[in-house]
């Protein structure tokens, strides 16, 4: 290699590094993912030395992402190394599309170009990967690359019906097409076909995006919907209470808090809500404290006439079995017509595993649902609000700053996947509502809007309820499975050829 082809590909390596720093976690930008995907092909396909060319994109990629996603993941709080140790081992499984690839682009090249299907190789193994490392997963669809594109709510219509696995295909896919136009020097006459392949695609992603929103109907009916939050540091102080020996200032301290947040159910369903959420966790305690809680909420529902969504975390006080993360729904009645215990990240978390069914409720404002926090990130489970129509899910949930956007990000996904408006209500995070396109409707972060009153991240929000349905509801992660079967022939096909030669 020369002096120009080193200095170019340093330039490229650097380029890679920079744009993976924004191209997911902490500061991501949606742009950022689509020319990442450019450079990286663009220096992995040129460099002489396959192996030294791998550690040396798996550096430039794995770095970035270690710093992005620093303390955004909960094996920060088991070590902090661990977090590292699990980005840097993750880093060759997202590296496999360049090799596989380069193996494609070598293998079949004339004159520095290939066939223009060759492009469709790189997302095909992106798109695999992506959905082969988040199936059975601990951390369910944490880290998924169409995450990277929140806020582009066009493009995000597609996982209506692909799910989310579309969208790093079609990421990756315009990277291995702007490749395909350099390796032709941008020559009109021999890029024109590819170009207008690719343009064509993409019309009718973006046009059925925006046609989507456009042409959507009117809600079924508009509710007002309260939510609230803990006081910042409540939440954990009174966790790392609950481990201690003194019991009897836990259960203090436990009721003192219930008793507020029984009187601010009561002064915002005066206010005009006709359902308020908490946040994940709102009322920890042992069973008696617990049980105290719901007596004292059901005669507030009944009083106010108002629905409540209410989480509680019950422990143990012996210790002998685990504490149970649930959050309940109550009607104007004063009956307990759902109850939900959370499944997601219970491994880590330590809490009682739910089933991960979802249930359901048939009330005044339609069919009500609710999970908890990291339940939102497994979206075949979550598929079941668009299986049973689901006109608005609750997602109480309990964050910190590093994660707060990624995570209230993720759930907008779980709305356009499934057709549901979501009222997400979290503590030390961000709170928001989104209607069934995924269009945020509100959105409060407790690190950065000043409370007024002695609780955080309150919201009062006119909610669009009603149900849409979706592709994805019924064929789930079909899309995703084609891409992992497709690109597993691609690679017997590869080696078979290359054994052959």
């Amino acid at each position: 290699m020369n002096t120009q082809n080193k200095k170019q590909s340093f330039i490229l390596l650097a380029l890679l590094a920079i744009l993976t720093l924004f191209a997911s976690g902490r500061w991501n930008f949606p742009l950022a993912g689509w020319i990442a995907t450019i450079i990286g092909i663009r220096f992995y396909r040129q460099s002489e030395k396959g192996k030294r060319a791998f550690l040396l994109i798996w550096l430039a990629t794995a770095v970035p992402t270690i710093i992005a996603w620093q303390g955004a993941t909960a094996m920060y709080f088991i070590h902090p190394v661990a977090e590292t140790l699990f980005f840097g081992l993750m880093a060759p499984i997202t590296l496999l599309p360049y090799v596989i690839d380069r193996s494609y682009y070598r293998r079949l090249q004339k004159n520095g170009s290939t066939p223009f299907w060759v492009t469709l190789v790189f997302p095909i193994a992106v798109a695999a990967m992506d959905f082969f490392s988040a199936s059975g997963s601990p951390f369910g669809t944490f880290g998924a690359g169409a995450y990277s594109q929140s806020g582009f709510t066009a493009l995000m219509q597609i996982t209506s019906i692909t799910g989310i696995w579309g969208i790093p295909f079609i990421v990756a896919w315009f990277g291995s097409v702007v490749n395909y136009f350099w390796e032709n020097d941008f020559r009109w006459t021999k890029i024109r076909s590819g170009a207008w392949i690719y343009a064509g695609f993409m019309i009718l992603v973006l046009g059925f995006g925006f046609g989507r929103m456009l042409f959507a109907p009117a809600p079924k009916q508009d509710v007002l919907i309260a939510g609230f939050s803990l006081p910042e540091g409540e939440f954990s102080s009174l966790m790392e209470l609950s481990h201690g020996d003194d019991t009897a200032a836990f259960q203090t301290a436990a009721n003192e808090l219930n008793a507020r947040q029984i009187d601010k159910i009561r002064t915002l369903a005066q206010s005009g809500a006709k359902i308020v959420v908490l946040q994940e966790g709102a009322s920890i305690g042992y069973p008696e404290d617990t049980e105290t809680l719901l007596v004292n909420a059901a005669e507030v529902a009944q009083s106010e006439n108002v629905y409540i969504v209410l989480p509680t975390l019950t422990i143990d006080p012996t210790g002998e079995t685990t504490f149970k993360n649930m959050v309940q729904i109550i009607d104007p009645s004063g009956e307990i017509v759902l109850e939900h215990i959370k499944f997601g990240g219970n491994l880590f978390e330590g809490s009682l595993a739910g089933s991960g069914e979802l249930q359901t409720v048939d009330t005044p404002y339609g069919k009500l649902s609710a999970v908890i926090c990291w339940d939102a990130d497994f979206s075949l489970i979550m598929k079941q609000a668009g299986e049973k129509n689901v006109d608005l899910l609750f997602i109480p949930s309990e964050d910190w700053f590093e994660l707060r956007d990624i995570h209230a990000d993720m759930a907008t996904f779980r709305a356009i996947e499934n057709g549901t408006s979501i009222f997400r209500h979290a503590g030390a995070g961000v709170s928001s509502v989104t209607d069934a396109y995924g269009r945020i409707v509100n959105r409060v972060d407790m690190f950065e809007t000043e409370s007024n009153t002695a609780w955080s991240n309150e919201q009062m929000v006119l909610t669009p309820i009603g149900s849409v349905e979706t592709t994805y509801s019924k064929i789930g992660d079909a899309f995703g499975q084609i891409m992992l079967l497709t690109f597993i022939g691609l690679s017997i096909f590869g080696w078979l050829k290359r054994k052959k030669a």
